[in-house]
């Protein structure tokens, strides 16, 4: 599969705030949890990053696939040693109302303990305005 053949450019500074602002807002929901809080991962980090991309192709008509959905094959080729993965996104034309959506997507993946490990995305798609929220859970 080629998952992460063409590489991994990370997002640009604008968009880095973004991005703490997602994860943030995952933290406090997870922090409401009896759970500990989630690790931020680079492999995950690469992986979220990838399928969010894989989104932006695929508005732009650049891809040729349909987006990636499943984090735990892009891990597994990455090296990451967990078995559990899961995938959180969101769409808004606002960077807070992309963020809630995904918050709310998320209602039962956050609190779920076994997911140990984050890793987050945020983009600004040019063409429409829409900021896309990706966020990947991981565990053992």
């Amino acid at each position: 599969m080629a998952l992460l053949a063409i590489g991994y450019a990370p997002a640009p500074a604008a968009h880095a705030d973004a991005t703490e602002n997602l994860l943030s807002a995952v933290a406090q929901a997870r922090a409401g949890t009896s759970c500990g809080a989630l690790r931020p991962n680079p492999v995950v980090d690469q992986v979220a990053a990838k399928i969010n991309q894989s989104t932006q192709d695929y508005m732009e008509h650049r891809a040729t696939q349909t987006p990636l959905y499943d984090p735990l094959t892009g891990l597994k080729i990455l090296g990451y040693g967990g078995s559990k993965a899961s995938l959180l996104q969101g769409a808004s034309t606002s960077d807070a109302d992309s963020i809630k959506a995904l918050i709310l997507q998320g209602y039962n993946k956050i609190p779920d303990c076994t997911f140990a490990d984050i890793g987050a995305n945020m983009q600004q798609n040019e063409r429409t305005g829409y900021w896309l929220t990706a966020v990947v859970l991981a565990g053992p």
